[in-house]
């Protein structure tokens, strides 16, 4: 089999060309973004002279490490790809001394995942819907409060929120994307949701919650989405639970 190696900023076009065949949302910069925070967790596996798998590990301090970009190219699953690629970023985070790993699977990636010695969490829910092409286009102000993301997410991911530069939304590859957004009330994540849908102009919205969070599944239906898939979330080593009731959106797949 042949050998991991590290993504490169090279490699980024090839990577794209991956996730755009899965039909995922990320855009070049999410991809340049995790190359930036983590270089050495960016694993990438080549066949035949081209780009065929990549994985990626996100380490936040010690604490936490995610998983993500798991994909491997439609002509070369069933090969152990992504087994391998996991391994290596296990290996990395075992390395680092890594408290606790995540990830966001789909109901097929769990038995592999499982295999490796994770185990399920709590379910994650993308729920989307149509968006406002005219909105004003005007960024709302959002407030970061570090301390209180580190309090619900459960660890410092800090260099993180400050490498989205706009939040709680980016552009994506299909939609734009809502999150992350962290309130302890109702209230406060429906005045910042309700700021960028009506600001930012987009033909479509995903927003990725947590439906144990009651309070962000009513928010979300108020404001017209509808769930459209269902993730695992794992978590392999010491449990670290979030604080649900304050996450009314998640980062990403690929980031937690």
């Amino acid at each position: 089999m042949d050998a991991e190696q590290r993504l490169t900023t090279a490699d980024v076009g090839e990577a794209m060309q991956l996730s755009i065949s899965a039909g995922w949302n990320q855009t070049e910069a999410d991809w340049r973004r995790l190359l930036e925070l983590d270089p050495d967790g960016c694993f990438s596996l080549s066949s035949d002279g081209r780009l065929v798998a990549t994985t990626t590990l996100l380490c936040y301090e010690t604490r936490l490490a995610w998983i993500g970009m798991v994909l491997t190219h439609a002509n070369y699953q069933r090969r152990g790809f992504a087994r391998q690629l996991i391994a290596a970023a296990l290996h990395l985070a075992d390395e680092r001394g890594i408290q606790t790993v995540k990830l966001d699977a789909t109901e097929q990636g769990a038995p592999l995942y499982e295999s490796a010695g994770f185990c399920a969490e709590q379910i994650v829910e993308r729920w989307s819907c149509d968006g406002n092409p005219a909105a004003a286009g005007t960024a709302p102000k959002f407030a970061l409060d570090y301390e209180l993301d580190e309090q619900a997410f459960g660890a410092d991911r800090s260099a993180l929120l400050r490498s989205l530069l706009e939040l709680p939304y980016r552009a994506g590859y299909r939609a734009s994307y809502l999150g992350p957004c962290i309130a302890r009330e109702k209230s406060i994540a429906r005045e910042v949701i309700a700021s960028c849908l009506q600001n930012i102009p987009a033909a479509e919205w995903f927003w990725d919650l947590l439906p144990e969070n009651h309070a962000a599944v009513q928010l979300a239906t108020e404001f017209g989405f509808a769930p459209q898939r269902r993730l695992i979330r794992m978590v392999r080593g010491t449990p670290l639970k979030s604080r649900t009731d304050w996450t009314y959106a998640i980062a990403g797949f690929e980031l937690g």
